[in-house]
């Protein structure tokens, strides 16, 4: 098998696994193996062939990993239209976990995000207090600026009513 084909096949590897396991990283390692590839085609040694793949592969994760998160990573916008949730322009639509509770599962600040776990999925999170890792939140809704980040607050320590978490079936 020669080089150029070994690298090509690596280059759909990486890339395939990206799919499977989108860590947005794997795939930059792919473009990294076909740019090797191209070199290999025109002779390249194989010891700069490595060389190539590596810089490569850092240079395209340097450069187009900001872009990719930001068209890729998750982010909505809030409704503006009124009737597309059947709220007013400035609230947020209802989200599905409200008054569901969950854990912090990385430290939620004041002024930055948090993570929460909630039936095992996790959510960026904000709250107008600190809450430690492991706390227990209940959620209040989204954000008005983007609904797949979550408003917390902590549980107090007492409290046992309300909803809890729903259980997959």
């Amino acid at each position: 098998m020669s080089l150029p084909l070994i690298w090509f096949l690596l280059g759909v590897a990486f890339l395939a696994v990206e799919l499977v396991n989108p860590t947005l990283v794997l795939g930059f390692f792919g473009i990294g193996a076909w740019v090797t590839a191209c070199a290999a085609l025109l002779g390249l040694a194989p010891a700069w062939q490595i060389v190539l793949f590596i810089a490569a592969s850092l240079l395209a994760l340097r450069l187009l990993r900001r872009r990719f998160r930001h068209v890729f990573g998750g982010r909505a916008e809030a409704a503006t239209d009124p009737h597309d949730y059947g709220g007013s322009s400035e609230a947020a639509p209802p989200h599905p976990l409200a008054g569901h509770t969950g854990r912090v599962s990385r430290p939620v600040r004041p002024d930055g995000r948090g993570e929460v776990r909630i039936d095992g999925s996790f959510w960026r999170a904000v709250a107008p207090v600190y809450i430690p890792e492991g706390r227990e939140v209940r959620v209040l809704g989204a954000m008005p600026e983007d609904s797949l980040v979550l408003r917390v607050e902590p549980l107090a320590q007492d409290d046992q009513s309300g909803p809890r978490p729903h259980k997959a079936h």
